[in-house]
């Protein structure tokens, strides 16, 4: 630092002094006048409370949230002194002051609920004394009042104590090594703390006006601000009668005031009018200004009106990852000097919403190593857990076959990567290709593979006709096992523009229905670990009697699944039902009853996520209360892990599959009730045509009907791909179509 130092060059006369070495970059103004006195601030912390949080909703609001939310927060110790060490399991004597008790008068929620507010409002900072046991550790943090105690500015030790005015008028020194000080960094004076107050004083100010304006409306009778001028003479008791009744009086409110005058009288109005004085949009400004300033969004301080759930669960991210993660920094680090060996964190862990960023971002690495961008190790690293000593798992892995095609940590072998497959080679080798075809190509399309020469059979070369086998549609209800493995082969020839069309949309629709489930089964999340690991529920976890049902309502999720989804599924039936009508040239719109029949038949399957979902915790609550009552700790750790996995598993594969599944069934029953509608003929089934597509669809590709018939897939009937009537294990993951013909 500047002010340590003795080679700090003057821009002056070039004065140096060893009992002084004060420059350019010392702090204290480059006035040696101010070393050794108490340092003074305009900005009284009395003034801050009187005219901001006693008297401003919004201030007490900011300063009670963040100070709350901080005070609630597990402080933690880590080993080595390191901010990624290992969390010390121990009992500490300082966890018994951040978490139990910090000193004789004050447990640790209501010190910390202090020290996080005077920090907001002190433009000294916080000064914490420490008070030493027999043994010379730390056992009790007192808070010295801000407004009574300042620094005293030292030009080689920056600080040379901490001066007290007590109430007797005497002043006391304490040692710079006794005090803690906290502070916000000030861009211009170190010895001063940046506060939201100062920024938002103007807005304060202007709030406290327009309030004392409104109160004296009201006591005025709800009368603007006049003068009442009577024309001619008038006795003084004349006079004190009218400025009785005229006087603001709540006792005679709407009370009724007759006067005479014989030269007549008037009235000059001096208030302001409405758009003068623009009190509601000037309180409306003033709020945001002083919310801005503290960094608390309404929807925190418990107004979320006029918002939806995603902007009410962003504004909470950035309440957190912009206001109390920044707050919590000079806190943690102030305290570290309490203890060299140990680093000072707060437990953010139970946080929800920091447990769903960080849940997304273990999915972006999970995506990254899917794809074969990180190696296991990286992905391990990247999302908090410990790295494996295997080879493998520092290699790059190719999907979907997992096969290692580089490694992170040396180089990689020749004789270790893939070959590259010849051109028309079956991927994924030998164990993949169709029966009897084994180191062969593919054959033409529309012609089964050649044979492999058996053993003893004629040597390559000899003349050998390759067999030939058309593919033709079996009976309805039928499966050749020869589709077993085969490469995927179109049976309809004709795939136009209508078809690529109608996939666009079904795949739009996928990605909108895909966005609210998430933004559903996020909400989910929250709300059930705000509920599984509050105070209540804690309080039942112990007796063993908490129920599933305190954590999660069904019946509310299924409301707002309806009130969330229902626009979206009658969005994609509309748009099936417009492109028959282009395709069609004339109006396809369903019948409505027949519609909305649907829809609720489609909410009501989609609804059973939401009672597996219940099923899953009520047996995470189980298997976490099956542990004796002694061991808390390790039932919630157990319940957590439990209700992560529950929701990392729906928030991924889980909402993936539903939101594929019901938006392609949503555009088939569109296509189908629009079929109807327009009186056609015949309706066809058309695969998808890749890989993804199951043996017993593969073989309806292009299979016609007519439109009150049904497909037959393994015995079973089917209307249309996805139809909820037939089996879950024919539609599930069916992302077929349907099309109608006329021929």
């Amino acid at each position: 630092m500047a002010w340590n130092s003795r080679q700090t060059k003057s821009i002056g006369s070039g004065y140096e002094s060893k009992a002084a070495p004060l420059g350019p970059g010392a702090p204290v103004a480059v006035n040696t006048g101010l070393a050794g006195r108490a340092y003074r601030d305009s900005w009284d912390i009395e003034r801050a409370y009187r005219e901001g949080m006693q008297k401003v909703v919004w201030v007490s609001r900011c300063i009670d949230a963040i100070s709350g939310n901080q005070a609630r927060l597990p402080m933690i110790l880590r080993k080595d002194n390191n901010p990624n060490g290992q969390i010390v399991d121990r009992k500490h004597p300082l966890l018994d002051i951040f978490n139990s008790k910090a000193n004789m008068g004050e447990n640790a929620f209501v010190f910390r609920y202090r020290v996080s507010s005077q920090l907001l409002m002190s433009s000294r900072g916080v000064f914490i004394e420490k008070v030493y046991g027999r043994d010379g550790g730390v056992i009790a943090l007192n808070l010295l009042p801000p407004q009574h105690t300042s620094p005293i500015p030292d030009p080689r030790r920056f600080v040379s104590g901490y001066q007290v005015d007590l109430p007797s008028g005497q002043k006391q020194i304490i040692k710079p090594e006794d005090v803690v000080w906290i502070r916000r960094p000030h861009p211009l004076d170190p010895y001063l703390s940046l506060t939201p107050m100062e920024s938002a004083g103007i807005a304060i100010e202007i709030e406290n006006l327009a309030r004392i304006y409104n109160r004296n409306f009201l006591l005025n009778d709800g009368r603007p601000g006049g003068l009442l001028g009577l024309r001619g003479e008038i006795d003084d008791d004349d006079k004190d009668e009218l400025r009785s009744r005229f006087r603001g009086n709540l006792n005679r409110a709407g009370s009724v005031s007759v006067i005479s005058s014989d030269d007549g009288a008037d009235f000059i109005d001096t208030a302001s009018n409405p758009r003068d004085a623009a009190y509601i949009q000037m309180r409306q400004l003033t709020k945001e200004e002083i919310l801005a300033s503290f960094g608390v969004p309404e929807s925190v301080i418990g107004n979320a009106s006029g918002r939806t759930f995603s902007n009410a669960n962003e504004e909470m991210r950035v309440f957190w990852m912009e206001t109390m993660l920044p707050h919590l920094e000079p806190l943690a680090r102030a305290f570290d000097e309490l203890d060299p060996k140990y680093y000072i964190d707060f437990d953010t862990s139970d946080v929800p919403i920091l447990i769903m960023a960080k849940q997304e971002r273990e999915r972006y690495l999970m995506d990254e190593f899917n794809n074969g961008l990180i190696s296991a190790n990286e992905y391990r690293d990247g999302s908090g857990r410990k790295k494996l000593e295997s080879e493998i798992a520092d290699q790059l892995l190719s999907s979907p076959q997992l096969v290692p095609i580089a490694n992170t940590e040396k180089p990689f072998s020749v004789e270790e990567q893939t070959p590259i497959a010849e051109a028309g080679a079956v991927p994924g080798g030998p164990d993949q290709m169709p029966p009897g075809a084994e180191g062969q190509i593919p054959g033409a399309e529309g012609q089964m593979p050649e044979a492999a020469p058996a053993e003893g059979a004629p040597a390559a070369g000899a003349e050998q006709a390759a067999p030939q086998s058309t593919i033709e549609p079996l009976p309805e209800g039928q499966l050749s096992d020869s589709y077993e493995g085969m490469q995927y082969k179109s049976l309809n020839p004709e795939y136009d523009e209508w078809d690529t069309k109608a996939e666009q949309s079904v795949d739009r629709w996928t990605e909108i229905l895909d966005a609210s489930l998430e933004r559903i089964f996020q909400r989910q999340q929250r709300v059930v670990l705000e509920k599984a690991f509050g105070a209540k529920a804690r309080k039942a976890m112990k007796d063993n009697s908490l129920s599933v049902d305190t954590i999660f309502d069904t019946e509310a999720w299924n409301r707002q699944l309806r009130d969330d989804i229902t626009p979206v599924i009658n969005g994609i039936i509309a748009d099936a039902s417009e492109n028959v009508s282009l395709e069609a040239k004339m109006d396809s719109t369903p019948d409505p009853v027949e519609s909305a029949e649907y829809v609720e038949s489609q909410m009501a399957r989609m609804e059973n996520v939401n009672e597996t979902t219940k099923e899953e915790i009520s047996a995470a609550l189980l298997v976490a209360m099956a542990l004796g009552s002694d061991e808390e700790e390790q039932r919630n750790s157990l319940l957590r892990a439990a209700l992560a996995a529950i929701f990392a598993n729906l928030l991924g594969k889980r909402r993936r599959v539903i939101a594929e599944h019901e938006s392609s069934t949503a555009f088939n029953a569109g296509t189908y009730l629009a079929g109807r509608q327009i009186g056609a003929p015949a309706k066809r089934w058309v695969s998808r045509r890749d890989e993804r597509v199951r043996d017993a669809h593969r073989v309806l590709n292009g299979q016609k009907v007519a439109l009150m018939e049904t497909f037959n897939v393994g015995g079973f009937p089917i209307r249309f791909p996805g139809d909820p009537l037939a089996p879950p294990s024919l539609t599930i993951n069916c992302r077929c179509r349907l099309r109608f013909t006329n021929d």
